[in-house]
């Protein structure tokens, strides 16, 4: 009976083990002596208020200050995160993300946000040494689309999607 109590401890370490890893995994990640943004994932979310042929896709993104000092990071780096298809075209968020965003959040109620996290990341004076993690972008997309580039455009600062 023992043996088959180890075989189940095993089995349930390894798959807390999984989700721990798939939840926390990054598919972009772009940086500079300031801050690291990373990209865990695009969420797919169809609506009614998307044009004709669009869907929305909603950003899983964390936000770290990496320096000593306060940064401006919502107008420095929050506000210009962007996607790019593999035709060149770009996706910025924007002030309509945030209604994106908003719209996801209502019609899904089981997914949690964290709310000071998602303010915080467009903060004015986003403390030092400090990390935050939210569904922090929406973006208007083509249906068929295929997303390959994530970056801050204000800063130039791009990365492959996996």
């Amino acid at each position: 009976m023992k043996i088959y109590q180890k075989i189940f401890l095993f089995l349930l370490i390894t798959a807390a083990a999984v989700y721990s890893q798939s939840k926390n995994s990054v598919i972009s990640e772009v940086k500079n002596s300031e801050v690291k943004i990373k990209l865990h994932k695009l969420v797919e979310f169809n609506d009614s208020k998307a044009k004709s042929g669009n869907k929305f896709l909603i950003a899983d993104i964390t936000v770290e200050n990496l320096s000593d000092k306060k940064i401006n990071m919502g107008a420095d780096y929050t506000m210009s995160i962007t996607l790019k298809d593999d035709k060149g075209n770009e996706y910025r968020s924007g002030l309509k993300g945030e209604g994106i965003v908003s719209t996801y959040l209502t019609k899904n109620e089981s997914v949690e946000q964290d709310q000071k996290a998602h303010t915080l990341a467009f903060s004015e004076s986003f403390p030092a040494k400090t990390k935050a993690r939210s569904y922090l972008c929406g973006f208007e997309v083509p249906k068929d689309v295929k997303i390959v580039s994530f970056g801050v455009k204000k800063q130039n600062l791009w990365s492959s999607v996996k």
